[in-house]
């Protein structure tokens, strides 16, 4: 498929947007948890909300997924293992390498406050349909796709 040039204007800009959008999520995210006692990072919620779906990832596999360098995701990795959320575990197939798991406490509260990002997405989706929300994130697929 082609498209005519695109003229780059930065208030409409999909970069702008985009992460506009993106922080703002993980503002409302943050002040929706505080509202009920819980103080994470939005960062801190990603990484718990991969580790409740993905099996042992390894550091680097965590910010190569969520696109973290390597200083954000050991120092956030280092403040959930602290609150006693994450696991470091050592590697059966190597090891020198460690990979990571929600501990007991770590999926407690996954499943406690996921109710909330459900929330969160809620109120961010509100005047979409159906068909708006999937055509919403299968465009964004396409787009993160080219990118990658």
């Amino acid at each position: 498929m082609t498209h005519s040039k695109i003229q780059y204007d930065f208030d409409h800009s999909l970069g702008k947007i985009t992460q506009q959008v993106s922080r703002l999520l993980g503002q409302r995210l943050e002040e929706v948890f505080a509202q009920n006692g819980i103080s994470i990072s939005a960062e801190q919620w990603s990484i718990i909300s991969m580790l409740s779906k993905r099996e042992h990832p390894t550091q680097k596999e965590i910010g190569s997924y969520l696109l973290m360098d390597k200083v954000s995701v050991n120092r956030t990795l280092d403040r959930l293992e602290k609150a006693g959320w994450v696991e470091r575990v050592v590697s059966e197939q190597d090891r020198r390498s460690k990979t990571l798991a929600l501990t007991s406490d770590g999926r407690r509260l996954y499943n406690s406050l996921s109710q909330y990002a459900e929330q969160v997405l809620e109120t961010a989706l509100k005047e979409l349909d159906d068909q708006d929300t999937r055509q919403l994130f299968g465009l964004l697929e396409k787009v993160y796709l080219n990118l990658t």
